[in-house]
């Protein structure tokens, strides 16, 4: 008889999970293990709505114990309040989640398929953006750009400005996730400030479904080996869900020499978008004294006090709040992280 028991602490399923071939996560929030005679044979863990380590000894194989699992879980999260589970696979095990209740958000083969459980999901998501996109015109010819806008520079604006003249419509997806130095309200506000000159351009927040923690979690921690699974999953997010919600025709993105992550980001976008008809436009990086305008080195500025440099490198929009009294605690941050070694 299979005995369903809360485990403590993760360590209790330590040497089932690297038997089974997983990487362990020891800050998740609860797991379950399954007992056969006081042996550990399967588990699961959820860190925050996200089912992770979901594992089961080969020698349980065919004994539907990811189902009791999956359901032991989905019970837990039920009575912690949470509506929405998250689960990544591999795509040969799509079938086995779709028959417990889960719903294909995208798979990117040979990687690995995202899947999710519950309401509010993919569906709804595509809804409101379309509710903030507006009017569209089926004969427009509509382009995307997704920003992080950690501060929104010249750079940025370049990029934007170069979609705006190309088309009819750009819609500005804007990384929603708050883990970046500059909080989401503040990168929203000084891109809508900085591109009020440009009536074709839409900001729309970006989600949990695009380059957010949920879907695309290498991107905040710089992780490149993860990257290139992770970013398939997001641009094929965008290509099966954003792209015909919005009737989007065109992706432009900017020249990456700084980041190995969003060169890779940039690779997947071209090598999955192109060949779907979905046309890429790379544009040269703007550049000022010689050097491609970055938020980065914005950023590094900012921690040196040099202020009068970052003047030069963004929006005067930008300009007025970091010289404001609102940036001050930012700026702190910033001038902390500085004497840390970090930026």
């Amino acid at each position: 008889m299979f005995i369903e028991r809360r485990l403590s602490d993760i360590s209790q399923a330590e040497e089932l999970i690297k038997k089974c071939g997983l990487t362990i996560n020891y800050n998740v929030d609860y797991t379950v293990g399954i007992f056969y005679n006081d042996e550990l044979v399967a588990t699961g863990s959820l860190s925050g709505d996200m089912i992770q380590m979901l594992a089961v000894s080969p020698d349980y194989q065919g004994e539907n114990l990811s189902a009791i699992v999956i359901t032991h879980l989905i019970k837990y999260a039920l009575e912690m309040k949470k509506s929405n589970l998250y689960l990544f696979t591999k795509p040969e095990n799509v079938s086995i989640f779709e028959s417990l209740g889960f719903n294909v958000v995208a798979v990117a083969k040979p990687y690995a398929a995202f899947m999710e459980w519950g309401r509010p999901g993919i569906a709804e998501y595509c809804l409101h953006i379309k509710s903030l996109a507006g009017k569209i015109d089926k004969d427009d010819d509509i382009s995307a750009i997704v920003m992080n806008c950690n501060p929104f520079t010249l750079g940025h604006l370049y990029l934007i400005e170069t979609a705006s003249a190309q088309s009819d419509k750009v819609f500005v997806l804007l990384v929603q996730e708050d883990l970046s130095v500059f909080p989401f309200d503040v990168r929203y506000k000084l891109v809508i400030e900085g591109t009020k000159h440009l009536p074709n351009v839409k900001v729309i927040p970006g989600g949990r479904y695009v380059i957010s923690y949920l879907t695309f979690p290498s991107y905040f921690t710089k992780d490149t080996k993860l990257a290139y699974a992770q970013s398939a999953i997001d641009v094929e997010i965008f290509l099966k869900h954003i792209v015909p919600t919005l009737t989007i025709k065109r992706r432009y993105i900017g020249t990456e020499p700084f980041s190995p992550v969003t060169e890779i980001c940039n690779k997947t976008i071209k090598e999955r978008l192109i060949p779907a008809g979905i046309e890429v436009v790379e544009v040269p990086r703007l550049e000022k004294g010689g050097s491609a305008v970055s938020a980065s080195h914005v950023r590094q500025l900012l921690s040196q006090g040099n202020i009068t440099t970052v003047k030069e490198l963004v929006p005067a929009t930008t300009y007025n709040y970091l010289i404001s009294e609102d940036a001050l605690p930012i700026i702190n941050k910033l001038k902390g992280n500085n004497k840390k070694g970090h930026f």
